[in-house]
């Protein structure tokens, strides 16, 4: 019933990822400006959507927010522990398996749920009613609060092998500042005050909102042109084709059958909000984390592993993703 609406808004998100990959890759255009443009979306235009989103949630969307605190926590701890299980049984040198149990454990989990979240509305209205968006948008961002040190801390040191803190600037992010200015809005109702178009508040954020729809266009834009200017020299590729596969067998069938397994388990029993189910599920959908490229760009090392698996599992993830949505859609408790 939903399957061609459904198909025809993830062909949205990736025509906009395509249209950054084939002006980055054949397009001739410098890198500085998608560079500037990857600068403008991670420092401005993401931490302002995510203000705009939170500071709007209701209130009592805080109460229900600590268990994606919770959640980040055992999805990437699941992720880690079946993916070192598997690679140990794969023939790979040390630094290529640590770097397949990064992408393994390690989703997307900013980018894509908030695509989806703000995407799928426009041709599948009913999402939209059943979960919203500023609430979920809220729910993301308490988990990214958690995902965020984890991925510079652990993902790092999968990815380039040497173990360090993640620095300041890594865990005090602009989007984590718009998360917790969002929070502070939300908590002293400064929602009443933006409101009231007799001052000034209400035009400033109007303005701002304004920078919040674009944000997510960008991002997939700038998401594009990064995949665009990955590069694989093809020296190995069986041992690519293998970290990949391995890669997506556990993003796209172990963690969606952990999710799964848990709705029916205890999930659909602790009267959690669609919202809610609606966050766990796309966390447990997504393809793994564009920035372990920035990490294995930076220090030389994996490069191709991260230009290949990405390349792989981001096309597959736009074939899979629709058939997860519909499997979703009809479990029980989720459309009354």
């Amino acid at each position: 019933m939903y399957f061609l609406p459904v198909f025809y808004t993830v062909l949205q998100l990736f025509s906009l990822i395509a249209i950054g990959f084939f002006l980055k890759r054949f397009g001739g255009w410098e890198d500085n400006f998608f560079t500037s443009l990857s600068r403008f979306v991670v420092r401005i235009a993401l931490p302002v959507y995510l203000f705009i989103k939170i500071s709007s949630s209701d209130i009592t969307a805080i109460a229900r927010s600590p268990l994606f605190l919770l959640a980040a926590v055992i999805i990437i701890g699941i992720g880690l522990l079946v993916s070192i299980i598997i690679f140990s049984f794969i023939p790979l040198k040390s630094e290529e398996k640590r770097a397949g149990i990064a992408f393994s454990s390690f989703g997307n989990s900013a980018y894509f749920p908030l695509s989806v979240m703000e995407i799928f509305p426009i041709t599948l209205p009913f999402i939209s009613d059943l979960f919203g968006t500023s609430d979920p948008t809220l729910y993301v961002g308490v988990y990214i609060l958690v995902f965020s040190p984890l991925l510079w801390s652990v993902g790092n040191f999968l990815m380039t092998g040497k173990g360090r803190r993640p620095g300041i600037k890594e865990i005090i992010t602009p989007p984590f500042i718009g998360v917790i200015l969002g929070f502070a809005a939300l908590f002293t109702g400064f929602g009443t005050l933006a409101a009231n178009q007799k001052l000034p508040f209400f035009h400033i954020i109007s303005a701002l909102r304004m920078i919040a729809t674009l944000t997510l266009p960008l991002i997939l834009l700038s998401l594009g042109a990064m995949i665009g200017n990955l590069h694989t020299t093809k020296e190995k590729p069986g041992k690519l084709f293998l970290i990949a596969g391995t890669t997506s067998f556990i993003r796209f069938l172990i963690m969606p059958a952990l999710f799964y397994g848990s709705y029916f388990l205890f999930l659909k029993n602790m009267n959690l909000s669609p919202g809610q189910l609606w966050v766990l599920f796309l966390e447990t959908h997504i393809p793994p984390a564009s920035n372990l490229s920035v990490m294995a760009k930076s220090k030389g090392i994996n490069e191709d592993t991260a230009a290949y698996t990405l390349l792989v599992t981001y096309s597959l993830y736009m074939l899979i993703f629709p058939f997860y949505l519909m499997l979703f859609l009809r479990l029980p408790g989720i459309i009354s």
